[in-house]
């Protein structure tokens, strides 16, 4: 029997259930409860559903299952709600023995940060899409990271450019997660990562940067850059209009600051100052004002970690964001948090950024060792993250792995990504047997080549040549190459019960091939051509826009054209 996250207690007993529908028993209470039930096969004729809450905070359950009575015991309504997202997963096994199961989270906060700011803005239907299968796999927490892709009054009508969400579309993704136990939480940038706002003529005062010119292609101009004059008085007035826009879409009383990777004050006007203090006092004047609104503040840790010495200075209930992404992570930075008995939420990631699909190899080592690292020093919670850097051209499929391995640890330490959890998520997510397989074969390829590598040779055709460029070995190309070919020729003519799954990664194997191919080019290595750059691109484009925005599709267009053309 396939569980994610696998419970914390199971006895097995005797017996199986008769009749795999069910019907509810005399249940008033949550109508989230109500919705929840919905999703689970139904009939009058099904076996008996008992649901009694005896409080109204704890997420724990207990969940019997006899032959002919099903009955779960919650202490709260989250715990009847996760109570029946494990029955759906049960009732989905070809026979359902009779057992009990005791079960509660190992973290109270389990989240899910997603990127909508850097190329790839997702319809409401697909940000949905991945709540229902984050309140499937018990995820509590979900993030929205926004630096340009919304109609703040300071951007104009730049945002049409980029894409955006709508204050309304806000709103209604904050009702849907309610309705699923999840609690949505603003993250914006207020301190670093301003370029498309400190471009704008009317701020440009603001930039920390006094001469700017860019001379490199904006996907990594916009990463590096900018961050704003935190002695300016008109720069913490545009922030506090940045937040007093955003706040009122969201029920929580949380806002995630962000404020990391300031990495202007190093090099900017005021790089002969101490950029220690520069940066804490800035930070406090954005809390005083979060703090006036009645919201409690989230923020990136990576700069504190530069000058320990100033987290003390902020109040006690900040929650620190600490994040590291490398398959084996130090574990000094976490014991520092630890150690100062701050709140600290690890933060892991799912590796899919700069790809199109996942690291498989890398975010699951990193994802399990945060993990540790968080229980270990008493951490809140985790916060999964699924960053979208140079253009986000990974789908949300094809990072799901790392989302679902991160629930699985967020809920139960003793997680591992060993063979139970493989057949596990191929079972319950993928439906498929060889899903993984195929992603670990596409994420081996990938490896060989970097996206970034490739936007690097796009930058350097505008920018004459800025970049020093590091061909693949014509070998690694033709190893990624024939790899690919392989999981298309294989996967063309059949249809997985989940097919979604199975048309993202041939997608991504084509666009590997592509980039192997190209990459060949470039180098002036002799590369039998299979791929067709513009092919690729329809079927792409065609993916991209049933469940994203328009948002900057355009420019991964224009850099596989302009290297095509080369």
């Amino acid at each position: 029997m396939y569980l994610l996250p696998k419970p914390q207690k199971i006895i097995m007993n005797a017996g199986f259930l008769k009749e795999k529908s069910v019907y509810v028993k005399e249940f008033e209470g949550d109508e989230r409860i109500l919705k929840a039930l919905k999703k689970l096969p139904c009939s009058e004729q099904g076996t008996e559903l008992e649901i009694k809450i005896e409080g109204t905070g704890s997420e724990g359950y207990t969940l019997v299952i006899e032959e002919s009575k099903i009955t779960i015991i919650a202490a709260g309504p989250a715990g009847a709600f996760y109570a029946i997202q494990t029955l759906r997963q049960i009732l989905d096994n070809e026979e359902v023995p009779c057992l009990l199961i005791e079960d509660e989270p190992g973290f109270a906060y389990r989240g899910f940060y997603h990127d909508v700011t850097r190329g790839k803005v997702p319809k409401v239907e697909t940000i949905k899409a991945l709540i229902d299968t984050m309140a499937y796999y018990k995820m509590n927490s979900l993030q929205l990271y926004i630096e340009h892709t919304f109609p703040f009054k300071e951007l104009g009508n730049h945002i049409e450019k980029t894409g955006y969400l709508t204050p309304e579309e806000i709103k209604e993704l904050d009702d849907y997660c309610y309705e699923n136990f999840i609690e949505f939480i603003p993250s914006i940038a207020t301190f670093g990562h301003l370029y498309e706002l400190l471009e704008r003529e009317e701020y440009r005062e603001l930039r920390e940067i006094e001469d700017f010119e860019e001379d490199q292609i904006f996907w990594r101009e916009r990463m590096a850059h900018h961050t704003i004059d935190p002695t300016n008085e008109k720069s913490i007035e545009v922030i506090k209009s940045l937040l007093d826009q955003f706040i009122p879409l969201f029920r929580t009383d949380k806002f995630n600051i962000c404020c990391d990777e300031t990495f202007d004050l190093k090099n900017g006007k005021h790089k002969d100052q101490d950029t220690g203090r520069l940066y804490i006092d800035f930070v406090k004047k954005i809390i005083v004002h979060l703090e006036s609104k009645g919201k409690k503040v989230m923020m990136w840790a990576d700069i504190l970690l530069q000058h320990p010495e100033t987290i003390k200075e902020l109040p006690g209930d900040v929650e620190f964001l600490n994040w590291k992404y490398s398959a084996e992570p130090a574990e000094e930075q976490f014991a520092t948090f630890g150690n100062l008995d701050c709140v600290q939420i690890v933060c892991p990631g799912t590796s899919s950024w700069s790809r199109l699909v996942e690291g498989i190899h890398v975010g699951s080592k990193n994802i399990l060792k945060l993990g540790e690292y968080g229980y270990k020093y008493h951490a809140k919670g985790m916060l999964n993250t699924n960053w979208g850097d140079y253009g986000n051209p990974c789908s949300l499929e094809l990072a799901m792995h790392g989302l679902v391995l991160g629930a699985s640890k967020s809920w139960n330490a003793e997680t591992d990504k060993d063979k139970y959890f493989t057949e596990s998520i191929n079972y319950l997510l993928y439906k498929n047997k060889e899903a993984v397989t195929y992603l670990t074969l596409l994420d081996e390829a990938h490896s060989k080549l970097s996206w970034n590598m490739l936007a690097y040779c796009y930058s350097n055709c505008i920018y004459e040549n800025k970049f020093e460029i590091k061909y693949p070995a014509r070998e690694d190309l033709l190893s990624a190459q024939s790899t690919c070919k392989n999981i298309v020729e294989k996967l063309s003519n059949v249809e997985w019960e989940c097919d979604e799954y199975r048309q993202e990664i041939m997608i991504a194997a084509e666009g590997i091939m592509v980039m192997a191919e190209l990459f060949g080019k470039l180098a002036g290595y002799e590369i039998e051509r299979y791929s067709d750059t513009e092919q690729w691109l329809k079927k792409y484009r065609i993916k991209w826009v049933e469940k994203n925005k328009e948002s900057e599709l355009c420019e991964i267009e224009k850099m596989f054209r302009t290297l095509e053309n080369q």
